[in-house]
């Protein structure tokens, strides 16, 4: 958006010219007093930049009368905004002087302000969207002045927050996990100490409540699959609060809506970093645990206490048959490996009911593929026994089938290839096992 966007000097050329031969303001320019990165929830909050108000060049000229004052040609500040779930964002100048205040927005929209603020301070209160801000701090008259741009995320006027509250940029005190969607045990738990010394609703808008830690308790890297929630919980003889901030930046907060006085926060899963506070409703800390999974909290029931960890199909244990790397094209076609299908886990019970029959702990086979022109990827097995076919693709994605294949009784599934790794199960519809050939093929024909 930025490469159409005119200089207020374009735009308005002709006032300008018939006014005095200014530069107008640039945002092409380099900023002269910093570049700055901020994600929603930043500390402390207001950020603050010192900065000499003022310039050679008549905004208002320039702008149609639309912004009044003095400002330098360069842009005086730039921010580079991540939005998160806070409803606005606030640029407002403290000096001496009279200082106006000239914001250009991520949609190149111009915005200006003289005297909103405390006595002759500027004020803009912006809708925040995500994006690069350009800020000239202006005086009211021809000279220049001492002043300090504040960026806030917070309603003017309310008290600063320090850097000592909740800060996903510290270094999570009791681990930073990466999950796959699918992960086992589910729920994966996590032993932390709840509480701590911020109070959370100062730096989340009144959205939470107690008191956590500055650094998060735990940090998840998470990949999303084919589940359709991931849900955090916590259990303690205490009373205790949860926060997490998701990889979007947004905040989500509960008190008491997991088992008695335990929280829950149910989410629609999203792949990216999830920070983590277990926090106490009072100020003392006390032992809690945390639990994540991808199951419905209480088997659908927020009343009672998160299932106890499934067991089943797990792609992070060293395939039983082999690991095979195939690029498209490949000959022969069809790949063939001999496996025995079955084992003692119900693939119903882990996968909410998507999957049929019962299959091993580790996969029979691991797939590496490289794809190209081929359309389509199949997967097959043959065998005695009705078997069935358990896939979880390089994307998080579990695939299942029981019948589709030739001979009645045999598993098939088609699926647009992707390159990365594909953990592969051949399962039985009953509880034997049974010997059995698992087929890849790229031109599969029934």
């Amino acid at each position: 958006m930025r490469n159409y966007r005119a200089t207020l000097g374009v735009v308005f050329l002709t006032a300008a010219c018939l006014s005095a031969p200014a530069v107008a303001q640039n945002y092409n320019l380099n900023p002269t007093y910093g570049t700055y990165n901020l994600q929603s929830g930043f500390l402390p909050d207001p950020q603050t930049i010192s900065v000499v108000a003022g310039g050679q060049n008549n905004v208002s000229n320039a702008t149609g009368g639309q912004c009044r004052g003095y400002a330098a040609s360069a842009p005086d500040v730039r921010i580079h905004f991540t939005g998160g779930s806070f409803n606005q964002i606030n640029f407002s100048a403290t000096s001496s002087a009279d200082t106006t205040l000239i914001v250009n927005d991520p949609n190149g929209t111009w915005f200006c302000d003289d005297d909103s603020g405390n006595g002759l301070d500027p004020l803009l209160e912006l809708t925040p969207i995500s994006g690069q801000y350009d800020i000239w701090v202006g005086t009211y008259g021809q000279s220049t002045a001492q002043a300090v741009l504040s960026v806030s995320e917070l309603p003017y006027g309310s008290p600063p927050v320090a850097p000592g509250g909740p800060n996903y940029n510290l270094t999570p005190t009791y681990g930073t996990y990466n999950l796959r969607s699918g992960f086992l045990p589910d729920p994966q738990t996590i032993q932390v100490v709840a509480g701590g010394s911020n109070d959370v609703s100062t730096m989340t808008n009144s959205q939470c409540r107690g008191y956590a830690a500055s650094a998060p308790d735990v940090r998840i890297n998470f990949t999303g699959g084919s589940f359709s929630e991931i849900n955090f919980s916590a259990m303690s003889n205490a009373d205790t609060t949860l926060i997490v901030n998701d990889p979007n930046g947004n905040w989500h907060c509960d008190d008491d809506s997991g088992s008695g006085l335990n929280p829950l926060i149910e989410l629609t899963p999203m792949s990216g970093q999830y920070d983590i506070w277990v926090g106490t409703y009072g100020r003392n800390t006390a032992p809690a645990t945390l639990a994540v999974s991808e199951l419905p909290y209480g088997s659908g029931s927020v009343s009672a206490p998160p299932p106890p960890p499934r067991s089943g199909p797990d792609f992070s244990l060293n395939p039983a048959f082999g690991t095979y790397t195939l690029r498209s094209g490949f000959t022969p076609d069809p790949f063939e490996v001999r496996v025995v299908a079955g084992g003692s886990n119900s693939a119903s019970d882990w996968s909410n009911g998507q999957c049929a029959g019962f299959v091993a702990d580790a996969p029979d086979v691991r797939l590496h593929f490289q794809g190209g022109s081929f359309p389509e990827l199949y997967f097959s097995a043959g065998s005695n026994s009705d078997t069935t076919l358990v896939i979880n693709d390089p994307n998080g994605n579990w695939h299942c089938d029981d019948d589709s294949g030739n001979e009645g009784l045999n598993p098939l599934l088609r699926m647009a290839p992707v390159t990365g790794q594909y953990d592969i199960w051949v399962g039985t519809y009953g509880s034997s096992t049974a010997e059995a050939v698992l087929s890849i093929s790229e031109l599969y024909s029934r």
